[in-house]
């Protein structure tokens, strides 16, 4: 006898209801399958070895000893070579705290300090390979960058940054101490050398400040100029050489008592300088700019120029190059084959 209409209808109903019900059944399985193997333990998958590119790496200062150079910048980056041309290596820094390196100085036979952002020195016995910290500021709201190194001079290597930051060790580097001073007030400071059992330290708004009592005591010097000096050079006939913004550089031969100012062909900022033991003057800054003097800074010619990058820091090479260091990163400039006096 043939099937009721409420049974057929119910039959059809069971049907229906089952092929409707495989499509959640599969995404379910699927969602527990994902999460069993997001979950499960795996060996992580091997990652590229991380690589420093010279060329692409923010470099705020360079330093030399013998064949060995030293480069310092960004993100708590050193790089070392033995060849301008490379190749450049990554020594070690422990701890990293990835603050910006600002400058680098040899103060021994292969010993070296590095200063940065957070009241941030490096000490190296080994030329450069390994780092160790010797200072740190972790309160952030007393910490400042530091911008330079300067010594050993009787003994005492100093460090000094924004706001008037001045720090001293007579251990080269491994302890310091902080230098009070109302001479320096609250403004930045952006280097020091060393001439005649006296010192001279520059910096911001034309500061310029002198010590005959090694550093214990600073007097300002008469202005001879508003803008801020960020360099200095101590040259081999113990003249003085200051230079700074919008291309001023002035150079005194008497300690600071009296200074001339020194024609450039570019009014465009030095942040970076060096003296070659003949004599010769090299400086560095905006706009990749690099100015020499041959005459014992009295006067200066242009020998390359770029893009409007900046330049932080130089070092002569044989051969009539210079090794830079900036927002480029780094490179080896050689002279324009038609430099003059204008760029």
């Amino acid at each position: 006898m043939s099937q009721s209409m409420p049974a057929l209808a119910k039959a059809h109903s069971d049907q229906a209801t089952g092929n409707q019900g495989w499509p959640a059944a599969v995404f379910t399985g699927m969602v527990l399958g994902a999460a069993v193997f997001a979950f499960s333990p795996r060996p992580a998958p091997p990652f590229a070895a991380t690589q420093v590119y010279p060329d692409r790496l923010l470099i705020n200062g360079l330093a030399e000893n013998g064949k060995r150079l030293l480069a310092a910048g960004e993100q708590g980056h050193i790089l070392v070579a033995d060849d301008p041309k490379g190749p450049w290596h990554e020594a070690s820094v422990e701890p990293q705290r990835g603050d910006t390196f600002t400058q680098l100085r040899y103060i021994g036979d292969g010993v070296a300090l590095a200063v940065g952002h957070d009241d941030w020195i490096v000490r190296s016995e080994d030329n450069g390979q390994t780092w160790k910290e010797v200072s740190f500021n972790k309160d952030e709201d007393q910490a400042a960058p530091l911008f330079g190194i300067a010594g050993p001079y009787d003994g005492k290597v100093f460090a000094f940054g924004a706001f008037g930051t001045l720090m001293q060790s007579a251990d080269l580097g491994k302890t310091w101490e902080t230098v009070k001073s109302d001479a320096i007030g609250d403004k930045h400071l952006y280097a020091m050398v060393a001439g005649d059992g006296a010192l001279l330290l520059v910096g911001e708004q034309g500061l310029m400040l002198k010590s005959t009592d090694g550093g214990a005591n600073w007097k300002a010097l008469p202005s001879i100029y508003k803008g801020s000096f960020f360099g200095a050079l101590a040259l081999p006939d113990k003249s003085w050489l200051v230079f700074g913004m919008r291309g001023h550089v002035f150079l005194s031969r008497d300690a600071g008592l009296t200074w001339k100012q020194s024609p450039t062909p570019a009014p465009l900022s030095m942040f970076g300088g060096a003296v070659e033991p003949d004599g010769k003057i090299v400086l560095a800054g905006a706009q990749r700019t690099v100015l020499i003097s041959d005459d014992g800074g009295a006067s200066f010619r242009l020998f390359a120029q770029g893009e409007r990058q900046t330049l932080a820091a130089v070092l002569p090479l044989a051969g009539g190059e210079v090794l830079v260091g900036g927002e480029p990163g780094l490179s080896i400039q050689r002279q324009l084959a038609a430099a003059g006096t204008q760029p």
